[in-house]
């Protein structure tokens, strides 16, 4: 019931606004995290809601627009900000799952957060790498359904443009990794939380990892980590090798019936 009042109320929330944003900066690169404006009233205690929306990764003046993952994209942004008690280079931002919210603006039976780094390479290098790491923490006494998909998944929604990776070449890693019962969800207090680390998701281009169905047992912590790297996509490709291998194998009759003629 409550993963359709999530899906209901998401429907009702317009794409287009994303004004509300912090910006980090690190060498030649920076890194924008958006999300919705406070306007958005949907008769829940933590009205007004403001969803995540994008990141844009800016490497020597290259834009890379990047989808954050879910279910932080399902979580109601309360409180954001850059630096204080995370780092320089680092972006905080937390509130309640949608649907999970209990009054204010972070209090839920279920909360995220979420961390961005951004650590940037020298001037003109177009190398550069960013990491979300994202928490969710199951407080009620029951599971509740998640969908799963990594930081810098492609969008499979028409109304959301596709990021242009062409000229770079993006690889990352996700990591998945959920913990603890309606009892614990600590690995240093007894009684000591469980563990389950899900298949590492490495991959080039867009993340793979979309569309998981995912059960986060009643206690639970859930935590994701990704990794994305960027640096300028080679020259030489082996596509490009295999192109030129294949014209040379269509010219070389060409040159021989060329030189019979003369």
């Amino acid at each position: 019931m409550r993963a359709l009042l999530v899906a209901a109320m998401l429907g009702l929330i317009p794409l287009a606004s994303r004004a509300a944003s912090e910006t980090i900066t690190d060498q030649n690169s920076s890194l924008k995290f958006s999300i919705d404006d406070p306007i958005f009233n949907l008769n829940v205690p933590n009205d007004p809601v403001q969803l995540p929306r994008t990141v844009e990764w800016t490497v020597d003046g290259r834009r890379i627009l990047v989808y954050p993952s879910s279910p932080l994209t399902f979580v109601d942004i309360g409180h954001i900000h850059k630096g204080l008690h995370v780092g320089a280079s680092q972006i905080h931002a937390q509130g309640p799952l949608l649907g999970f919210g209990t009054g204010g603006s972070m209090s839920g039976t279920v909360t995220g957060g979420v961390v961005y780094s951004v650590s940037g390479g020298a001037s003109g290098s177009g190398v550069s790498r960013i990491s979300e790491k994202v928490d969710i923490h199951n407080k009620t006494g029951a599971a509740i359904p998640l969908s799963l998909a990594g930081l810098g998944f492609k969008p499979t929604q028409a109304a959301l443009e596709v990021p242009d990776l062409s000229g770079v070449t993006v690889t990352g890693t996700t990591v998945i990794v959920f913990q603890g019962t309606a009892v614990t969800d600590s690995l240093t207090e007894p009684p000591f939380a469980p563990v389950t680390v899900l298949p590492v998701t490495s991959f080039t281009g867009f993340n793979p990892l979309l569309n998981q169905s995912f059960s986060l047992p009643a206690g639970a912590l859930l935590t994701m980590v990704t990794e994305l790297k960027v640096e300028p996509a080679p020259w030489l490709t082996i596509t490009t090798i295999w192109w030129l291998v294949a014209l040379a194998a269509l010219g070389a009759p060409l040159v021989v019936m060329a030189s019979r003629r003369r």
